[in-house]
């Protein structure tokens, strides 16, 4: 995926950012993707930058290469479930879309790009909320769709994420992703918060593999959006 690199420079004092799941806090998908051309540019990428940005970022490590900054672009409700869908776009314009944490779409990736990821007759669950249920998988290119996945979920205990931003106590849930007609299965794992008085659990970070021997995905919420539960004033 030929998107930005960047040369971070963090202050461990900074405090954690949080968006809330207002469509106010986003201006448009144009703007973020100016920002992401203008770290593309190389602008440094310092604590306070990323504070004065008005826009989630994600820390993106793909197969273990030098990490990329992508910024938040577009939250839109999935009209199923209400749960926001999050475009997460880079200085190339290639996009990860995410739902309760999960890759539900890729664009820009080198081989392989997850074209879909449904579940069967429910709304997509948070890591955690299920401990099995069955997904769908669509892939391109070619014609690669409809492939079924059994999905078990364990919870791998709680676990402190610490960056040079800030520390965030989380629950690990490990998925194991097992595709039956094609003999493989993959391994997801997620570090959930757990919800509060006034916000909704997220993913503050999560590694996924698009699918069965291809790309692995690590997101680390820099700048994470948070929803808010209906009864807090925006």
């Amino acid at each position: 995926m030929h998107i930005l690199h960047y040369r971070a420079v963090f202050i461990a004092s900074l405090s954690i950012f949080f968006l809330s799941g207002c469509t106010d806090n986003f201006k448009s998908a144009l703007d973020s993707i100016q920002i992401a051309r203008e770290l593309n540019k190389g602008t440094e990428i310092t604590a306070e930058y990323i504070a004065a940005t008005p826009y989630a970022s994600s820390l993106v490590t793909i197969n273990d290469a030098k990490p990329i900054l992508l910024i938040l672009g577009l939250a839109e409700r999935n009209p199923t479930n209400a749960a926001y869908q999050l475009t997460w776009i880079a200085g190339d314009k290639g996009t990860i879309v995410t739902e309760n944490g999960r890759i539900i779409h890729t664009t820009g990736f080198d081989t392989d790009n997850l074209e879909t990821l449904l579940i069967k007759g429910e709304p997509l669950p948070l890591p955690g909320q299920s401990s099995s249920w069955q997904a769908i998988y669509d892939w391109s290119p070619g014609y690669r769709y409809n492939f079924s996945a059994d999905i078990s979920s364990i919870s791998l205990g709680m676990e402190t994420i610490v960056t040079d931003l800030w520390t965030q106590q989380t629950e690990h849930i490990q998925e194991q992703v097992a595709f039956n007609s094609l003999d493989s299965k993959i391994i997801n794992d997620f570090w959930v918060v757990q919800e509060t008085k006034s916000n909704k659990p997220f993913i503050v970070k999560s590694i996924q593999y698009l699918g069965p021997n291809m790309d692995k995905v690590e997101m680390l919420m820099i700048k994470p959006f948070l929803e808010q539960k209906l009864n807090t004033t925006n």
